[in-house]
C-alpha cells in the first residue's frame, strides 16, 4: 500500500493544540526552574522560607519537581507527540474537541497541584503527591490523551508506523499503568486518602512508580521526540 499524499498546509493539521502546549511548556519550565533556584537558595539561607509553612522547603519542593516533570516535561511531550503523530501519519488528530480537553484538562491538573501542595494537601509520596481527586482527574485526561494519540495512528494514511510513535505510545501506556496502580487509595475525606497498600509493599510499589514514571516520561518519551526531530534537521520537514 503506497503512502497517501497529503497537503502540508497549516489548515491540514491541528497545530493550534501544539502551539498552546508549546507556550505553556515554556511558561511552566521557567516557573519550575525558578522554583528550583528558590529551593537551592533556601538550602543556603533557610530564612528565605519567610517563616511560613506554605513557603517552607518541604512544601514547595514537590511544586518544583511536579512542575519540571509533569508541567514542563509532560507539556513538551504533549506538544511534540501531537505534532509528530500528525506529520508521520499524514492525518489530522481525530478530534479537535478531545485535543482541547486534553490541553485544558492538563492545565487544570497542574494548577490543582500548585495550589494543594503548599497547603500540605498531599499523599506524601514523592512524584505522586497528588491527592485522590487530582489523581482521578489526571487519569481521565491521560485516557483521553491515549485515545486521541492511538486513534490518530489507527486512521493513518501511511503503511508503516514511524519509530517515534512507538516510543510515544510506550511512554503513554506505561505511564498510565504505573499511575493507576500507584494511586490506588482509600479516600477518607475530600482532601485526604490512604494508600491501599501497606508497609514494604507500599514502599516497593511507590518506587517502582517513581523510577518508571520518571524513566518513561523523561527517557522513553524524549527518545521518541529525538527520533523524529534529530534525523529531520538536515532536511527540515
Amino acid at each position: 500500500m503506497a503512502d497517501a499524499p497529503l497537503d502540508d498546509t497549516v489548515s491540514t493539521y491541528n497545530y493550534e493544540v501544539v502551539r498552546r502546549f508549546t507556550l505553556m511548556t515554556l511558561f511552566w519550565g521557567v516557573l519550575g526552574m525558578g522554583m528550583g533556584a528558590v529551593l537551592a537558595a533556601q538550602l543556603v539561607w533557610p530564612q528565605l522560607n519567610l517563616g511560613l509553612p506554605w513557603t517552607s522547603f518541604g512544601r514547595i519542593r514537590p511544586v518544583h519537581t511536579n512542575l519540571v516533570i509533569f508541567a514542563f516535561g509532560g507539556g513538551a511531550l504533549f506538544a511534540t507527540s501531537f505534532y509528530v503523530v500528525q506529520r508521520t501519519c499524514k492525518v489530522r488528530l481525530i478530534s479537535d474537541w478531545l485535543a482541547n480537553f486534553v490541553f485544558w484538562g492538563w492545565q487544570v491538573a497542574i494548577v490543582a497541584m500548585l495550589v494543594s501542595y503548599p497547603l500540605g494537601i498531599t499523599s506524601s509520596k514523592e512524584y505522586a503527591e497528588m491527592e485522590w481527586p487530582i489523581a482521578l482527574w489526571v487519569t481521565l485526561v491521560w485516557v483521553a490523551y491515549a485515545y486521541l494519540f492511538i486513534g490518530t495512528i489507527a486512521r493513518r494514511r501511511t503503511q508503516h508506523i514511524y519509530v517515534a510513535n512507538w516510543f510515544y505510545g510506550a511512554f503513554i501506556l506505561v505511564t498510565a499503568m504505573v499511575h493507576v496502580i500507584n494511586h490506588v487509595a482509600i479516600p477518607v475525606t475530600l482532601f485526604k486518602s490512604y494508600s491501599a497498600y501497606s508497609g514494604a509493599t507500599d514502599a516497593m510499589i511507590q518506587w517502582w512508580y517513581g523510577h518508571s514514571v520518571v524513566g518513561f516520561i523523561l527517557s522513553v518519551g524524549f527518545l521518541g521526540m529525538m527520533y523524529y526531530f534529530v534525523p529531520s534537521r538536515p532536511n527540515v520537514r
